[in-house]
């Protein structure tokens, strides 16, 4: 098929290397144009592993090229499908801006050919049948088709989904976007356009329920006899429940998480339905860096004036270059508002990136400089070079009070209390594995 992909942003450039890798002909479409001459020379505008290595091969098949706009793909023959992924950023009322996704509603109805729409990017219940009420000709070839990528594996995301969840009016639709996605196999949940955008929205939230219920859980994990990585383990262990996201940390902090979450609560507020639990989730998240801040000046002796803290890593993970709404944004004004001398380490970012982010923070390209002389110690990204570090010769280069507040539970807790430090994690971690569940008995 030829299909075109609307936004090259996270979404779209892995959607677009994706379907040629399956064998379609793909053209991206970017309209930014520093962003498309990375683009045509092999350059994504994001981090994801294998990205490039994958779209350098793509590219070298003459399956998939970059245009400016949407008629470009066009130019030889009609498309099949168009695929609209641009973003739906938050407005400043937390509800979702959409100009970005009516632009290209527009733009793809006014295509010969009458090629499939498909809309995948975020947006509240509803929208779908207001894009529909306003372009009626779309109704019988629209399809509200939802991501669900994992940043640090989009591409097997892609390739190897958990589900296909399709909103359509028209079972032509949904046969004409099976044949798209031929080569995948998974379950397909089929609805209207409103419940896919539902669906959505309701597992971001249930995500972002599980960071946080997992952050409150530390909290509660404080006594000496309490130990959160065996509570974790243990309750993870429910297949019910399950591991994944029950992890205590900065709180959720990627690129959709947050926006979702406070999206669909707005939306909910404006139809007069109440929800104390996703607000509950929304609120927990935001008090997080205020715990993060209260746990390192507790260790330190209550007062950070003055305090030398190195922050190890600016990233919400490593895998991940988005930075829009990493924790450490809210946790560096914060430290400096509380009087700390704040030193930078990210291997992912220049010293120009990293003063840009923070301007009144010192950037350092070395991991042991950044420690060097430094009273704390604040990890806020789980980088391999920092769980992997010698924390004995660390500790050696730091001032007193020697504190490590490990604001991610990365580092492992019987090492770390055996380095001369005052280690901190999320909730109590006991350096000790003695009643760990996961023991058979017997």
């Amino acid at each position: 098929m030829r299909a075109a992909v609307v936004g090259q942003g996270y979404v779209g450039v892995t959607g677009a290397v994706a379907l040629a890798q399956q064998g379609h002909r793909v053209f991206g479409v970017e309209q930014d144009g520093e962003r498309l001459a990375c683009l045509r020379s092999g350059e994504p505008p994001v981090v994801e592993p294998g990205l490039v290595e994958q779209m350098t091969a793509v590219l070298r098949t003459g399956r998939l090229d970059f245009v400016e706009d949407l008629p470009d793909a066009v130019v030889a023959d009609p498309l099949d499908a168009v695929l609209i992924c641009v973003g739906t950023p938050p407005a400043a009322d937390g509800t979702a801006n959409l100009s970005q996704v009516l632009t290209a509603i527009g733009e793809a109805a006014e295509l010969a050919g009458a090629p499939l729409v498909v809309l995948k990017s975020t947006v509240p219940p509803g929208t779908s049948d207001m894009l529909l009420a306003e372009y009626p000709e779309l109704r019988q070839r629209f399809v509200c088709n939802p991501e669900f990528l994992n940043q640090g594996s989009a591409l097997d995301d892609w390739q190897s989904p958990a589900r296909i969840v399709a909103g359509a009016h028209h079972a032509a639709a949904l046969d004409r976007l099976r044949e798209l996605y031929r080569s995948v196999t998974c379950p397909w949940v089929t609805s209207t356009p409103a419940g896919a955008e539902m669906i959505k929205y309701a597992s971001n939230a249930f995500l972002a329920t599980k960071i946080s219920f997992a952050n409150e859980l530390a909290r509660l994990c404080a006594g000496p006899d309490l130990n959160i990585d065996h509570v974790i383990q243990g309750v993870g262990l429910d297949p019910r429940i399950g591991h994944a996201l029950l992890q205590p940390g900065t709180g959720y902090g990627d690129s959709c998480l947050p926006k979702d979450t406070i999206a669909l609560s707005r939306w909910a507020a404006e139809r007069g339905i109440p929800t104390p639990l996703l607000n509950a989730t929304v609120q927990t998240n935001l008090q997080q860096p205020g715990a993060i801040l209260h746990l390192l000046e507790e260790s330190v002796g209550g007062d950070l004036s003055g305090v030398e803290v190195a922050v190890l890593g600016v990233r919400y993970e490593p895998w991940s270059d988005d930075l829009r709404a990493a924790p450490s944004r809210t946790l560096l004004p914060l430290l400096q508002e509380h009087g700390a001398h704040v030193r930078l380490w990210d291997p992912g970012l220049t010293p120009d990136e990293l003063r840009h982010l923070s301007p009144r923070a010192v950037p350092h390209t070395a991991l042991r400089a950044a420690v060097a002389g430094a009273n704390a110690v604040l990890v806020l990204t789980e980088w391999p070079q920092v769980v992997e570090a010698d924390w004995a010769d660390l500790a050696a280069r730091m001032a007193e009070p020697r504190v490590v507040v490990d604001a991610k539970n990365c580092l492992p807790p019987v090492l770390m209390h055996r380095v001369p430090v005052v280690y901190r994690g999320i909730g109590n971690r006991r350096p000790t594995t003695e009643h760990a569940p996961t023991e058979p008995v017997g």
